[in-house]
């Protein structure tokens, strides 16, 4: 059993997009005492090769990070680099180097600075994968042609040609898609990361665009959260998610 983790950023404000640093610590540290290993999202999308029995006995996690808030690079990337794991950062196309106060975003949530380009370079060569989350966090429902393109499939030429090296995984804004934008996203895009809380199918690969995620407000405390595949654990987070199924009102990024 493998899972992807969703992070927004990681300092102390107490925000819902935010993991405490100490905590994320203790996290990693938890994560790797119990045998999880840390792929990147390549490598866990990448069919099964011959052989591989062993190692897919291992239960592998591989790590995100949604909006590239500039806490990802002060407090997330020298806790990964010590310890040399690999992680994947959904960028804003249009919003680098600006807060996330974008267009639709809701008063109650905190601002935050986003990650500069100089920022986002560093972590490139630190071994990070940049992704794309849209031009402008729009909530991609209903859009107008005109726009799904710009959000979609333009906001991904953008990216590729201000970095010089390619974008090829895509996380939904808010979670929140139509059929008319999953088209647009599979013909654009090689995996796309939803906010379905949930551990991911046996057949990874096949779900590459309808990736579900473990939302790390979930594992707060996660002295109390792991064993991550422990059955307890996965029965709470199966009942999380009836939760907010019943709310009607998903959490996303």
């Amino acid at each position: 059993m493998d899972a992807l983790l969703a992070f927004h950023g990681i300092d102390d404000s107490g925000s819902v997009l935010s993991y405490p640093p100490d905590q994320f610590d203790r996290l990693l540290d938890l994560l790797q005492e119990a045998g999880v290993s840390f792929v990147s999202l390549d490598q866990l999308l990448a069919p099964p090769v011959a052989g591989a029995a062993a190692a897919a006995a291992r239960h592998r996690v591989a790590l995100t990070f949604d909006d590239g808030l500039r806490s990802v690079h002060a407090a997330a990337l020298p806790r990964l680099a010590r310890r040399r794991l690999p992680f994947t950062v959904y960028v804003v196309a249009d919003w680098i180097g600006r807060d996330n106060r974008w267009p639709g975003q809701p008063a109650a949530i905190t601002r935050f600075e986003l990650m500069g380009e100089t920022e986002l370079r560093e972590l490139q060569a630190a071994g990070a994968t940049l992704g794309g989350h849209t031009a402008n966090h729009v909530d991609c429902r209903g859009l107008a042609p005109d726009v799904a393109q710009r959000e979609l499939q333009e906001s991904r030429t953008r990216l590729e040609q201000r970095f010089g090296a390619p974008f090829r995984h895509f996380a939904w804004p808010y979670g929140r898609f139509d059929a008319a934008a999953r088209a647009r996203v599979v013909a654009t895009w090689e995996s796309a990361a939803t906010t379905l809380l949930d551990y991911l199918p046996a057949d990874v690969p096949a779900a590459r665009h309808d990736l579900p995620r473990l939302d790390s407000w979930y594992l707060r405390d996660p002295a109390r959260r792991l064993p991550l595949f422990a059955p307890r654990t996965r029965a709470w987070i199966a009942w999380r998610r009836w939760l907010r199924r019943v709310r009607g009102a998903a959490y996303g990024s």
